[in-house]
């Protein structure tokens, strides 16, 4: 595990700045952007005359003023578009969060793939899986890109609506994950009792190992109360970003 942890390591900063998924995801599947018209195309729509324009541009350049001209509303513009590059992407904001997000989670995806194989022809004896480091690590990263995302909302003084959208959806993932984990293991199983048994006993084994004394086990309603709080956080953080990416899907569309 450790061979292939260090051989993936050493792929990422060998092969990391010259190839990128992310990168190929964006720019080598067809997207396209539009270009704004120019000047003179403006002007040739909307009719104006050669001549207003000539004195327009000698006035201007005289008075060193930029050029304006009124452009009416209700003209066809048929805007030119080109293929979308590295170079209209890479000083987005969040981009290079999105590349290492997910250029990790390919790399994690081979790690994980290759420890299994590995795993099913040396079962492990007592050792660490590394390849649920590496899964973790994407989540990490995946929840830290997503509270970023998140709190810009709350930094800017325009997203009123927004703020209200997040905090709302919280609450509400909140108290649905609290009426879940009060119903009973009977009715509606989660595993979360065997799970918690089996916590209590390991903490209890390991702090008896350590020589230190145990004041009892963790309550379960506390358990729970944390378990529909981190619902509550998800539920925030997911919500608002998939509303927002499906609106710009809609508009796009209509």
């Amino acid at each position: 595990q450790l061979v292939i942890t260090l051989l993936m390591i050493s792929v990422i900063q060998k092969l990391g700045p010259y190839f990128s998924f992310a990168k190929w995801m964006l720019c080598s599947q067809g997207l396209i952007r539009y270009l704004y018209p120019t000047d003179i195309e403006l002007k040739q729509i909307a009719n104006i005359p050669k001549d207003k324009q000539k004195s327009k541009r000698n006035k201007s350049q005289q008075n060193g003023k930029v050029e304006t001209f009124h452009v009416p509303r209700n003209i066809d513009i048929k805007l030119k578009f080109t293929k979308v590059s590295i170079l209209d992407v890479m000083h987005l904001r969040f981009y290079t969060e999105y590349q290492w997000l997910i250029d990790f989670s390919i790399y994690t995806i081979i790690v994980y793939s290759t420890t299994e194989i590995y795993h099913s022809f040396f079962p492990l004896k007592e050792e660490i899986n590394l390849s649920m480091m590496w899964c973790s690590l994407v989540i990490i990263f995946a929840m830290k890109t997503l509270f970023s995302l998140t709190v810009q909302y709350f930094k800017s003084d325009e997203s009123e609506g927004e703020r209200s959208t997040c905090l709302v959806m919280g609450l509400s993932y909140f108290l649905m994950a609290m009426m879940v984990l009060i119903v009973d293991e009977s009715t509606l199983e989660l595993g979360l009792e065997r799970a918690y048994n089996s916590f209590n006993t390991s903490a209890s084994n390991f702090l008896t190992q350590q020589g230190l004394s145990t004041s009892g086990p963790a309550s379960k309603l506390i358990i729970k109360f944390f378990l529909a709080v981190c619902g509550g956080i998800l539920g925030a953080l997911f919500t608002f970003p998939g509303l927002r990416i499906a609106k710009m899907h809609y508009d796009l569309l209509k």
